[in-house]
This record gives C-alpha cells, sequence and structure tokens, in this order.
C-alpha cells in the first residue's frame, strides 16, 4: 500500500481513453480519475475489501469508521500523479505508483498520513507500519510499478472491470520494459494475477498478521505481446 513519498509518473501525461474492441463485455470508458471521483472510489474501495484478509488484519474491529479513511488517503496520495485508474461508473479503480530514479520532485505526503494517524490511534497505525515493513523488505530497487489497490464493487465482479483498468499501466510497463509489483492475502486474488502475468510470489513475513505474497509481473516482450488480442478473462 505504501506510505512513502511518491513520485510524478509517466502516467500524469494527458489523459486517454481506453476504448478497443477487445475489452471485456464493452467496457469502453477506462479513464483517469481526478478529485470529484474521491467519494465514489472510497466507497467502492471500502466495500471491495470488507473481507480481504490483509484490510480487516490493518483496520480491525473499526474497519467501517477507518475503511473509508484509509481508502481516501490512498486516493489522495496517488491521484495527482495520474496514477489512478477507474471505470466510468466508478464501480472499479486501479490506483499505481510509479518508482523511478528520475522522475522529477517527490510529493511528499507526510501530513496526510499523519492525520490518518491520528484518527486510526496507536494499535491500528503500529499494524500498518507492521505491514509495511514486510513489504519494504521485498522492494526491489527502482524503476518500477506498483499497485497499491485494485477494486471492484461486490456486484460488479466478474465482467471483466478488473482487468480492464489494470490494462493501460500494464501495456505502459511492457512499452518501457519496467517490472510491476504488488501484494495480495488470497490465494484466490494471487491466481488472479499470475494469469496476468505476476507469476513470480515472495511470502511476506507479517508476524501478526494475513499470509501475504508478493507479487512480480516481468515485461512482456514485444512478440508476446497480446493483453488486448485475445478476449479477457472476466473479473
Amino acid at each position: 500500500m505504501s506510505l512513502d513519498r511518491i513520485t510524478p509518473c509517466c502516467l500524469s501525461r494527458p489523459a486517454i481513453s481506453v476504448n478497443r474492441p477487445a475489452l471485456p463485455l464493452g467496457v469502453d470508458d477506462v479513464r483517469r480519475a481526478h478529485p470529484g471521483d474521491r467519494a465514489g472510489l472510497v466507497d467502492t474501495v471500502a466495500t471491495a475489501f470488507a473481507h480481504d484478509p490483509a484490510w480487516t488484519f490493518l483496520l480491525g474491529a473499526d474497519y467501517g469508521r477507518l475503511a473509508p479513511r484509509f481508502a481516501g488517503a490512498l486516493f489522495d496520495t496517488r491521484v495527482d500523479s495520474g496514477g489512478v485508474w477507474v471505470t466510468s461508473d466508478l464501480a472499479a479503480v486501479a490506483m499505481w505508483e510509479e518508482l523511478g530514479e528520475e522522475k522529477g520532485p517527490a510529493l511528499d505526503h507526510r501530513e496526510l498520513w499523519e492525520a490518518y494517524r491520528a484518527e486510526a490511534g496507536a494499535t491500528a497505525w503500529e499494524r500498518l507500519c507492521e505491514y509495511e515493513r514486510a513489504i519494504d523488505v521485498a522492494r526491489p530497487a527502482p524503476p518500477y510499478r506498483y499497485l497499491g489497490v485494485l477494486a471492484t464493487r461486490p456486484d460488479r465482479q466478474g465482467e471483466g472491470l478488473a482487468t480492464a483498468v489494470m490494462a493501460p499501466v500494464l501495456e505502459c510497463a511492457d512499452r518501457e520494459g519496467v517490472d510491476c509489483f504488488l501484494e495480495t492475502s488470497t490465494m484466490r486474488n494471487r491466481l488472479f494475477y499470475e494469469r496476468r502475468g505476476f507469476t513470480e510470489a515472495v511470502d511476506l513475513h507479517i508476524e501478526s498478521g494475513p499470509r501475504t505474497w508478493w507479487l512480480r509481473r516481468a515485461p512482456t516482450p514485444p512478440h508476446e505481446r497480446s493483453f488486448f488480442s485475445r478476449p479477457m478473462e472476466r473479473r
């Protein structure tokens, strides 16, 4: 999820509309999010992760109060860099960071996270720090893309929306020859990501938390790229 300072990325180039015939189930409007999408996306993320082992570990019994605040903080740290991709109805969202060696001045979000810390309390904050320390052990040196959040509203799952909102950054990473990383705490999600190229897995040690894997997706060579040229599995 990353509490680090993040860098403005190539994803902040002028917005494009993803409108390709091979997108799943007629998804014809995948775009970058803007600040006005915040409320709708916070609701999508908080609803989608209500039963996720990592989020329930991080937020505990106070999930109902903290999940919107946590989701909002994750959105706020990424939207200005152009790293948040959504469907037009905000039913699915992918929140990316681009970690690079020379990407310009970093965005400092310490005040934002200090505000979240004050709301969450010491116990929840320490769980979040423990989780982040485990991820830090696995993090590679930049450059790479990091998928911090991928969420679809439960009543819209199975329509290919998650695949669609991931696609623009995966294509960008392939063109630039950059690895992508993420972490997940369910085997179902791990298999979903594996089918999308995240085939290398490392166990993270979160002493009091759920089993969690750090996944890597190597860039696809040009002659093997077919992300939009074959029918995509629905999710």
